[in-house]
C-alpha cells in the first residue's frame, strides 16, 4: 500500500539496541552527526492520479538538467523499507523513467539528509529508489548489498505487474546503483555482480571500507563494467583517496570520472545542503551522461565551472573513456 505523504522526524530509540557494526566508527560517526544536526521535516509533494500507460513510440529525450517537473515522495509498505521520489506525472517525459537505487552514508536507514539529491534527480526524470528506515527497521539499522539488490527487483516487479502505477512506467534497461560512504560500498558491490546495474554514483564513497585488504578493492573494481562517476572533497576526505585507486582500478575501456571539491571533509560534502545543491546538479549531468549520452551533459561536466551555477575554482574533474558514452 502507498502512502501520499510522508513525514520524517527524529525518534528516540532507547529501548533499542542497535545490531552490531563491521564499518569503522568513523564512517558511521559521519553519517550519525548529519542526523542528529540535521532533524527536521521535509515537505513531500502530494501525489497525481496514475496516467495511462505511453506509447512505445516516445520523442527524444530531452536533457535531465532543464526540467523542473513536480516530485511526488512515497512509501510503499514493503521489504526492503525505501521511499520513492518520482515525477509526479509518470508519464511527464513521454518515455519510460530510469531508475536510481540509493543507499545511504553509513548504511544507516535514514535518508532524508540527501533529500537534495533525491529531489533534484525526481524532477530532472528520474524515479529514486532511497532505502529508509520503518517500523520493522529502525534508522539507525544497517543496510546491505542484498537490501540494495532488492530495491532493484521491486523496480522490475513493479514495472511488469499491471496492478502496479509503475507499470510500464520504468525504464529497467537503465537503473543506477548509487549511494554515499558506506551506501558507496554497496552500489559498487551491486554492480559488481548484478548486469542490471547499467551504471554508478558514489558521493564520498570507495568500493571498500578504509584499511580493507588491496585486494578487496581490486576484486570488485575489476568485476564493474559500466560507467562508474565519483564526487569526493578535498584533500582532506578520507574517501579522497580511495575512490581515486578505485578509478585507477577499472578494467581498460570503463567510463569513469572523479569530481573533486577544493575543500571540504567527508562529513562535510557528504551533508552540508549547500554542497549538496552543488552535487545535485553535477551528478544530475554524470546520469543523464551515462545513461543516455547526453551532450550537453558532457559539455557541462568538461566546463570551467563544472556545473551550471557553480562558482569557478572550486570542482575539478579527471575522467577517461568519456566519448565513448557519446557515441
Amino acid at each position: 500500500m502507498f502512502t501520499s505523504t510522508v513525514k520524517f522526524t527524529c525518534k528516540s530509540h532507547r529501548s533499542r539496541q542497535p545490531k552490531s557494526r563491521t564499518w569503522p566508527l568513523l564512517l558511521a560517526s559521519a553519517t550519525l552527526l548529519s542526523l542528529l544536526s540535521a532533524c527536521e521535516q521535509w515537505p513531500p509533494i502530494p501525489p497525481t492520479p496514475d496516467a495511462a500507460i505511453p506509447d512505445a513510440a516516445t520523442p527524444d529525450r530531452v536533457p535531465a538538467s532543464t526540467l523542473n517537473l513536480p516530485v511526488t515522495s512515497e512509501r510503499p509498505d514493503i521489504a526492503p523499507w525505501f521511499t520513492i521520489h518520482r515525477p509526479t506525472n509518470l508519464d511527464a517525459t513521454g518515455q519510460p523513467l530510469p531508475v536510481v537505487t540509493w543507499a545511504n552514508g553509513g548504511c544507516f536507514r535514514s535518508d532524508f539528509t540527501w533529500a537534495p539529491l533525491f529531489q533534484a534527480w525526481a524532477a530532472g526524470g528520474f524515479v529514486v529508489l532511497s532505502l529508509t528506515d520503518s517500523a520493522q527497521a529502525w534508522a539507525l539499522a544497517t543496510t546491505t548489498v542484498d537490501d540494495h539488490r532488492a530495491l532493484v527487483d521491486w523496480a522490475f516487479e513493479a514495472n511488469q505487474d499491471p496492478q502496479s502505477p509503475y507499470y510500464g512506467k520504468l525504464d529497467t534497461g537503465r537503473i543506477v546503483a548509487a549511494g554515499n560512504s558506506c551506501g558507496g560500498v554497496t552500489a559498487l558491490g551491486l554492480a559488481a555482480e548484478d548486469t542490471r546495474i547499467k551504471s554508478v554514483f558514489v558521493l564520498s564513497g570507495s568500493s571498500a571500507i578504509p584499511l580493507s585488504p588491496p585486494e578487496t578493492r581490486a576484486a570488485v573494481m575489476g568485476a564493474v563494467s559500466v560507467p562508474v562517476g565519483y564526487i569526493v572533497g578535498g584533500e582532506e576526505d578520507i574517501a579522497r583517496a580511495d575512490a581515486n585507486n578505485d578509478y585507477d582500478l577499472l578494467q581498460p575501456g570503463v567510463p569513469a570520472l572523479i569530481i573533486s571539491r577544493s575543500a571540504g571533509d567527508h562529513i562535510t560534502v557528504s551533508t552540508d545542503a549547500t554542497i549538496l545543491a552543488d552535487e545535485a546538479k553535477l551528478s544530475l549531468d554524470w546520469l543523464d551522461l551515462a545513461l543516455y549520452g547526453t551532450p550537453e551533459a558532457a559539455t557541462t561536466l568538461r566546463s570551467a565551472t563544472v556545473c551550471n551555477g557553480c562558482e569557478a575554482g572550486v570542482w575539478s574533474v579527471k575522467s577517461k573513456y568519456l566519448d565513448q558514452l557519446l557515441q
